[in-house]
């Protein structure tokens, strides 16, 4: 073979592999989003209905808090212990607070740091991002919230320029690998149906993917606003009991529904009779 023939076949084999490539990338973008990962690459960023599986708390009263682990005042190594905890459970997605003020084990952050000043803190944004990244970097989805309940002075600072901190939010990158944004944990505790709707309004006009609202036990009335109903239930139902609400408030709503607080720890169980009722994800698995 001489050096046209070598060169020939090599040039084919090129274009052959990047075909190839460009195919299974256009096969994958159907259930998921391609983009590029710092530190990793090119990476797939799950849709919604893949983020299915998340272990929320455990511990007396639910005092391990996994959303809070975006947390500064969290170490390293307790961050990657509270991922590699989720792992073993079997979870395949995370669901992360971007403002707690007082929610749970070490909260009080913001992207603005451990007060509202609209002061953009760029250790805290840096400790964000690279955080989500070893999530998506282990193949887990990335839920984001965008309030906790216990933070209502800081949820209502936000409430006077919702659009200012979302374009925030997506200027420091950290809208960009999230399958799903849900505006506030217990949203009827500090907001009204008003401000929920230019809330979701204000996330619309950064963010591409599904929303979702989520309010106090046994209430949805917030759920037509948004994309995806996330429920919660009181403590001490039965699985029947579950799977049969799960049917009813999923009916109820019309909407995807995520039944993501059954109990205030793991509880694999009554998380399957949820599914069974209809529900595509669950938190305490």
């Amino acid at each position: 073979m001489n050096r046209d023939d070598i060169e020939y076949w090599n040039g084919l084999a090129i274009i052959v592999g990047a075909a190839a490539a460009l195919c299974a990338a256009l096969l994958l973008c159907g259930c998921s989003t391609i983009r590029t990962l710092p530190g990793i690459g090119a990476a797939l960023t799950p849709d919604w209905d893949e983020a299915t599986l998340a272990s929320c708390w455990s511990g007396n009263n639910a005092g391990q808090r996994n959303m809070n682990i975006l947390s500064p005042g969290m170490s390293d190594g307790k961050f990657r212990d509270r991922v590699a905890w989720q792992e073993k459970r079997g979870a395949n997605t995370v669901h992360l607070f971007l403002a707690n003020k007082a929610d749970g084990e070490y909260a009080g952050y913001s992207i603005y740091g451990d007060g509202w000043d609209w002061t953009i803190d760029a250790a805290t944004c840096k400790t964000f991002r690279e955080r989500i990244a070893y999530c998506r970097g282990r193949g887990l989805a990335v839920v984001l919230w965008l309030f906790a309940d216990d933070s209502s002075d800081w949820n209502r600072a936000a409430a006077k320029d919702f659009p200012r901190y979302l374009s925030d939010l997506k200027n420091e990158g950290l809208l960009t690998y999230a399958s799903t944004v849900v505006v506030g944990l217990e949203l009827d505790e500090y907001f009204n149906a008003a401000q929920v709707a230019a809330l979701v309004a204000a996330t619309r006009q950064v963010y591409g993917g599904k929303i979702g609202t989520h309010e106090t036990s046994g209430r949805a009335g917030f759920a037509g606003l948004a994309d995806i109903c996330f429920y919660q239930v009181s403590p001490g139902k039965s699985a029947a009991q579950i799977e049969a609400e799960a049917r009813r408030i999923k009916a109820a709503v019309g909407k995807p529904l995520n039944f993501f607080e059954l109990s205030r720890h793991e509880d694999r169980a009554l998380c399957e009779a949820a599914l069974r009722g209809g529900a595509f994800g669950v938190g305490n698995w």
